[in-house]
């Protein structure tokens, strides 16, 4: 029998004739070849949700203060979320429904939704835990602009004047209107491609300052007028589509001292996702990937979370109302696929819209029931619904001749007794026949099987399943005699 190991060749071509090879809740992982293993890659299912809160309406931001704690933007309102769930009003926020983001400066907390003029401010507490948080108070500072994007460089809190050209920086150190207030002067515009400018972030000592079609950098020189000088002759040639996906990356083998992904366009065509270091970028995203998104519509409504589990950092890019989330392994290079099941079974859009890390877990905030979860890869469902999980194989071509497919032997990892099921393509990954189960081992040396499976020329073999617990794929086992044709 010859073994077909899956590759991490997903997504690498558009017709599904060339390759069909979807990765759909389940993530790769490479074994180093020097170990001397017989497979190059397993594939292991992405993490369930565990919920342990329920607020009211959509979770609109999560995130982690400088001294730990987990902050949850719900609806129109700032909430504190204990480590066992358990939540605290801090204060009202816009009703708005759109993106909040926040940061602090270890004493301050700033909060923004893109609004124009609104913007919320409070002390937050020394030590972590102790919930002394200030009254959340709304800015009103004639130099108060609103933002859709919020960062920090050397105690200045960077932002985006909206739908402007501008940019505009908090004194240094700010802590509330009246001892610290705004600074008209302290406006910068962008000064190269002359566009709106849609988002910032910073990445080391670079700010990075997003137009709809151009990069500009910027750094602190300290002037008195000022304090941020552009970086001269320095820009990257790729755009902002919308500012909720700009992130930053913590340090990977491929992003040595981080990164920052976004999606983005250029002049000269649609949207694609990007990757940037130091002062550099470079289109991550695929054809296959490509394609989608760009088939898509609408961008402008996108969002991204960053978040590292078991040593992989992931991208999860999400489109509101689309039936999948383009998720981006950038410790593997490699993309994949996640979805969440409906009540009639169908795919449908993620639960979660935003994450954070805090108190030694992966946090996730619902996009429309105000629940908050906990991402982990002890969970097998989320949150008592199923979770589909598929993986495509390679196109099978015997020479252009037919050949008779006598038996399938899944390399899978046993132990739980869940069932899988097995169809087919015999016409390049157009359509599958239905669907045969197997059932895996309740111990780890169980090869299920199946035979008598037919002649094909090209087919594309396909495994799907929604039974709960641990597992890895690492191919299949295939007896083929080709046939005179």
């Amino acid at each position: 029998m010859q073994r077909i190991n899956l590759s991490g060749g997903s997504y690498d071509a558009r017709a599904v004739s060339v390759a069909a090879q979807r990765v759909l809740n389940l993530y790769a992982e490479p074994v180093p070849q020097g170990d001397g293993e017989p497979i190059a890659f397993a594939y292991y299912p992405t993490p369930g949700l565990i919920q342990r809160a329920t607020l009211t309406g959509p979770i609109r931001c999560l995130y982690q203060t400088t001294q730990g704690d987990l902050l949850a933007a719900c609806k129109g309102a700032l909430y504190l979320v204990a480590s066992d769930g358990a939540t605290t009003l801090l204060g009202a926020i816009s009703d708005t429904g759109s993106v909040v983001r926040m940061c602090d400066n270890g004493t301050t907390l700033f909060v923004v939704d893109g609004n124009s003029k609104r913007g919320w401010y409070c002390t937050i507490p020394a030590e972590p835990g102790d919930g002394s948080y200030g009254t959340l108070t709304e800015l009103s500072d004639a130099a108060w602009y609103g933002s859709p994007t919020i960062a920090i460089l050397d105690t200045f809190f960077l932002f985006v004047n909206p739908d402007t050209t501008n940019w505009y920086t908090s004194p240094a150190q700010f802590s509330d209107e009246s001892a610290t207030p705004f600074d008209s002067l302290y406006v910068a515009s962008d000064t190269t491609s002359l566009s709106t400018i849609v988002g910032l972030a910073v990445l080391g000592q670079y700010i990075w300052l997003f137009g709809r079609n151009q990069v500009e950098f910027w750094y602190d020189s300290g002037a008195s007028d000022f304090p941020f000088q552009r970086v001269e002759g320095v820009t990257v040639e790729s755009g902002c589509i919308s500012p909720f996906t700009i992130c930053t990356l913590p340090t990977t083998e491929a992003t040595p001292n981080g990164g920052i992904m976004w999606l983005g366009r250029d002049r000269s065509g649609y949207s694609r996702v990007f990757l940037g270091q130091l002062t550099t970028a470079t289109p991550v995203s695929t054809f296959p990937v490509d394609g989608a998104l760009q088939d898509m519509g609408d961008l402008s409504g996108a969002a991204a979370s960053v978040y590292q589990q078991d040593g992989h950092v992931f991208y999860v890019l999400t489109i509101p109302g689309q039936s999948s989330s383009w998720v981006y392994d950038a410790s593997t290079k490699l993309w994949h696929e996640r979805c969440a099941l409906d009540s009639n079974g169908n795919e449908a859009q993620i639960r979660p819209w935003c994450y954070a890390q805090a108190y030694g877990s992966i946090w996730a905030g619902d996009y429309e029931n105000g629940a908050i979860y906990q991402v982990s890869l002890d969970a097998y469902d989320d949150a008592g619904t199923p979770i589909k999980r598929q993986r495509s194989f390679p196109h099978l071509l015997t020479n252009g001749q037919r050949a008779i497919h006598r038996q399938l032997m899944l390399d899978m990892q046993c132990g739980g007794g869940q069932t899988v099921s097995v169809d087919w393509s015999d016409d390049r990954g157009q359509s599958f026949v239905s669907a045969q189960t197997l059932t895996l081992g309740t111990s780890g040396n169980t090869w299920p099987s199946i035979w008598r499976l037919g002649l094909a020329r090209d087919r594309v073999y396909r495994l799907t399943w929604t039974a709960p617990g641990v597992t890895a794929l690492m191919g299949v086992f295939l007896q083929i005699d080709p046939v005179r044709t």
